[in-house]
């Protein structure tokens, strides 16, 4: 689906009137017009977007090529006419994060976004640019910065919901509950995708703010750092959820580490107190041992397995009194 916004500028010089979704002749017209600022928007690309925008901006085959392409890096190239860049959004789908590009084309006077559906960062933006009639002043420019600053927010809930996850795990932890390690492990895999979609395109940005084709003056700048800022601070969150992603799996093995001594001390404690138990089975119960004249025990036989029996008893519950005593069981 391809969607424009064309703002042309009034006679008097100031502001725009905007316009939506010109037939494609109208946009090739406008682009060759000064006075006008466009924003084309292809969004899911039918059979014939794609080569109406190769024919009309004169892209490079490579530029082409990429524009085809899902799999590529956040990574912008300058051109004598135009700019190209990649940008990523970071979107979750089944507990994966998956990033979802798109792909921006920044001339004198036009912007060009080709995505999937997926990325809704690039609606919110265009409908704010849309809007915001005297932002248009500031060029093509000031939609790449919509664009890159709804792709930075995109980040926020996303870290926070793996926050929540994170905090309920620990606090599940910290009550004794059983907590698998592969669902922290889960958890660290999933940022660590969103510091590889992450870092490139902290690089990108710095790129963007030292291309001068894009800034025209220091308010241009000046917004683009601010993003770089808040791409900075994204990236300090991220590395701190990274910690805490440690402290958790360092806080459930401490717990299974507990629980498992624990198992250890109650078997030796149970091997304790049938200790004395064995001794006296296998004591009287010897047979290499003769005497001459031979050894007679001066009880009949029942009263002896009665004693023996009294003393196991007996024995078994004093090591287990003493135990509890001394607070081992």
């Amino acid at each position: 689906m391809l969607r424009s916004l064309v703002g042309t500028k009034a006679d008097s010089g100031n502001g725009y009137t905007i316009q939506r979704n010109l037939p494609n002749e109208n946009l090739e017209k406008a682009l060759t017009d000064g006075s006008t600022v466009l924003w084309i928007d292809i969004n899911d690309p039918v059979e014939d977007d794609l080569p109406w925008l190769e024919s009309i901006l004169d892209l490079h085959p490579a530029v082409v090529q990429d524009l085809y392409r899902e799999d590529r890096r956040p990574s912008m190239l300058v051109y004598t006419q135009y700019v190209f860049l990649s940008l990523f959004q970071p979107v979750m789908r089944l507990k994966q994060v998956n990033a979802r590009e798109i792909h921006c084309l920044i001339g004198d006077n036009y912007f060009v976004t080709v995505r999937r559906n997926e990325t809704k960062t690039v609606d919110d933006a265009y409908e704010r640019a849309a809007k915001d009639i005297a932002s248009w002043e500031h060029g093509a420019a000031y939609f790449l910065y919509l664009t890159v600053q709804f792709v930075v927010d995109a980040y926020y809930p996303l870290l926070d919901k793996l926050t929540v996850t994170l905090n309920d795990l620990e606090n599940a932890a910290l009550a004794g509950d059983h907590i698998s390690q592969p669902a922290v492990y889960h958890i660290k895999h999933q940022l660590m995708r969103i510091r590889q979609t992450l870092s490139p395109q902290r690089e990108v940005l710095s790129n963007v703010i030292g291309q001068e084709r894009l800034m025209h003056n220091s308010n241009n700048r000046d917004l683009f750092r601010h993003l770089y800022e808040r791409l900075l601070r994204v990236y300090d969150v991220l590395d701190s959820q990274g910690d805490f992603t440690n402290n958790v799996l360092d806080l459930i093995r401490n717990r299974e580490a507990s629980r498992l001594t624990n198992a250890v001390n109650r078997l030796t404690i149970l091997s304790m107190i049938f200790l004395p138990l064995t001794f006296l089975i296998g004591l009287f119960g010897l047979n290499f041992v003769t005497t001459d004249p031979s050894f007679v025990i001066p009880m009949s036989g029942s009263l002896f397995f009665g004693v023996i029996l009294a003393l196991m008893i007996v024995s078994a519950g004093f090591m287990t009194w003493f135990f509890k005593y001394r607070g081992w069981l």
